[in-house]
């Protein structure tokens, strides 16, 4: 009866450690898909990441390229209103240049 006990206990025990090596197996299992699961969300959630950053990156240069475009454009009105200013500043001093001149032929004659 001894025996049977006993040979009934090395069988649990057996039992136990193929039921602890097969634990394991799928614990090692769970564990390499939980990585690949993880490696995978990790990849799609860098990607979405790098996506919103080009996005928001090409905003920010658009965005940068209407201010430079605005900016520009008030000052090439300035310039043309300097340019303007500077040309009828000219025109006045070639008439009076031209008027000078004249008087200075015409008197002369006298």
């Amino acid at each position: 009866m001894v025996d049977k006990v006993l040979g009934e206990i090395r069988d649990a025990e057996k039992k136990a450690d193929e039921n602890l090596a097969e634990a394991l197996k799928q614990a090692r299992k769970i564990e390499r898909e939980a990585s690949i699961d993880a490696m995978r969300v990790y990849d799609e959630t860098y990607a979405d990441v790098k996506k919103r950053a080009r996005e928001k990156a090409d905003d920010i240069v658009k965005k940068a390229k209407a201010a430079a475009e605005t900016e520009a454009q008030k000052i090439i009105a300035q310039a043309e209103v300097e340019v303007k200013k500077l040309r009828e500043t000219a025109e006045r001093n070639i008439a009076r240049a031209a008027e000078q001149a004249f008087k200075e032929i015409t008197s002369f004659k006298k």
